[in-house]
């Protein structure tokens, strides 16, 4: 009993950490996050890395957390696969805010709790976040550092946002550890403005970014970072990845898109997705223990 009463406790952990209320109010809760502690870090989760990440189990650390904090794919891949999705279970109950991304997790949440959840999905929000802030607070200025993707994709976003109008002030990409002395020069004498860190660096497999983050939070609060952890968003804003239809989206059936159109690239998560029920099924079941 005991046992079953664990992993219920870590459902509904999981469940917890989920941001509840609009994209505007999101906006406002990260920066009075960040206000408030003088840094914070925004994760996505969606259901298809619950499910292949084991997010829903009872976990036990066993590399060091300091392991993680210059390990790039090579390091990931000479690890147990199984002892690195509890560092990341660890990082996603760490991060200060959780955002739902996709209809599979807005389904999970209402069949468990019965309440819609908004779906702020990073490739959505984080535009909307950095406008946001343009629009509502425009006595703030923001510094927005880049770290991720391939070296050309990277230059391609960096002249996308100085375009439109932000302040990159450094860019590197996710093959190499972030030189944490550039940022240093980057954000020097710019103590009280809002400095965002955009990072983008994941794998189907190994959720390397929220784990990097994680294992970095140390110079995260001594630069005083905004992190949006962001997946393949930078892929999306440049073009690489062509995003679904509006009405596509509007249906909720941009994942099937995806499937259709890059199904190496997307097969594992739409399998992962499948596990749905199998997963509300057994949250019920525990609930009822």
């Amino acid at each position: 009993m005991l046992f079953y009463m664990l992993i219920y406790f870590v459902y509904k952990q999981i469940l917890h950490t989920l941001f509840q209320w609009t994209a505007d109010q999101a906006c406002e809760h990260i920066l009075a996050l960040y206000d408030k502690k003088g840094f914070c870090v925004v994760d996505y989760l969606y259901f298809a890395n619950i499910s292949a990440k084991k997010l829903f189990e009872l976990h036990h650390i066993a590399y060091p957390v300091e392991d993680f904090r210059e390990a790039l794919l090579h390091n990931y891949k000479q690890m147990n696969i199984k002892w690195i999705y509890p560092v990341y279970q660890h990082a996603i109950l760490d991060a200060d805010v959780v955002l739902m991304d996709g209809i599979a997790l807005q389904l999970f949440y209402y069949l468990a709790k019965k309440k819609r959840l908004k779906n702020l999905n990073g490739t959505d929000f984080c535009p909307h976040f950095l406008s946001y802030i343009k629009q509502h607070h425009p006595d703030k200025d923001m510094n927005v550092i880049l770290y991720g993707t391939y070296p050309h994709l990277l230059e391609k976003t960096k002249q996308l946002l100085l375009k439109q109008g932000y302040n990159v002030v450094y860019a590197q990409d996710g093959y190499t550890n972030l030189d944490w002395d550039n940022v240093d020069l980057a954000l020097k004498s710019r103590d009280k403005d809002i400095n965002i860190l955009l990072v983008a660096r994941t794998t189907p497999l190994y959720p390397i970014q929220e784990i990097w983050t994680f294992a970095n939070k140390d110079h995260i609060r001594q630069h005083r970072l905004l992190v949006m952890n962001q997946g393949g968003t930078f892929d999306f804003r440049v073009g690489e990845q062509k995003r679904a239809p509006k009405l596509i989206r509007t249906l909720k059936l941009e994942r099937l898109r995806r499937l259709i159109s890059d199904p190496k690239r997307n097969i594992k998560k739409v399998v992962s997705t499948l596990a749905l029920f199998r997963y509300i099924l057994s949250y019920l079941l525990l609930k009822k223990k």
